[in-house]
């Protein structure tokens, strides 16, 4: 494989999806030569790489014992969630200066996508579809602020939400609060939008404990 000039940029985006995805499990050592040898790197770009993903929360990194993937605790779930869903909370109510119809003409042919993938139960593309939807919203509100936040919380709670969606994606024939949150956002009906907002994201409190400790030991057992 030829690695562009960017190696550590490249490296971390390639170890950050084997990350989301619990190819590396909460917990495992990410060990350099290891890595230098899956992707045929140097030690010294794939540190680059793991240090980039410090900073975005998905590794953590302890002197003598190195890298691990992030294990997150009970507690660590439960204020991820809260804090993602009053983030796109505030995203919802920054929309509210914006003008909204081409954004939701964009967002309803996204939902179109995720549909047919959930249709097929195809979970890779409803789930970067998915990931596409929210950050589309993002990216329109035009707030740095909101960008650079939220850049870091998604980062973070990627690996929960993909573990959560292969717990339930199989049982699922259509996701349809996407499409009611852009009707909501067309409308300019934005209290509401932002109320389905929250709700779809903490709807997970529930359960998002038991999914990713059930998940941990599965990964464990292996």
């Amino acid at each position: 494989m030829s690695l562009p000039e960017t190696i550590p940029y490249f490296l971390a985006d390639r170890i950050k999806a084997g990350i989301i995805r619990w190819r590396y499990p909460p917990g495992s050592s990410m060990r350099e030569t290891d890595l230098a040898a899956e992707y045929g790197a140097s030690r010294g770009p794939v540190r680059e790489a793991l240090r980039i993903l410090e900073l975005q929360g998905l590794v953590v990194h302890a002197p003598r014992r190195g890298f691990k993937v992030k294990h997150y605790t009970a507690d660590d779930l439960r204020h991820l969630y809260r804090l993602r869903a009053e983030l796109e909370g505030e995203v919802v109510d920054a929309l509210a200066t914006k003008q909204v119809d081409a954004l939701c003409d964009r967002l309803d042919r996204i939902n179109g996508v995720m549909r047919d993938f959930a249709a097929r139960r195809d979970l890779e593309g409803y789930f970067s579809h998915n990931i596409e939807f929210h950050q589309l919203m993002i990216d329109s509100t035009e707030s740095s602020v909101l960008r650079t936040i939220l850049h870091q919380v998604n980062a973070m709670s990627l690996p929960v939400r993909f573990i959560l969606l292969l717990d339930e994606f199989s049982g699922r024939a259509e996701y349809r609060y996407h499409r009611d949150i852009t009707q909501a956002i067309r409308s300019r009906n934005f209290q509401i939008a932002r109320k389905m907002t929250v709700e779809h994201i903490t709807r997970n409190l529930g359960r998002v404990v038991d999914v990713y400790a059930a998940a941990l030991d599965k990964y464990r057992e292996r």
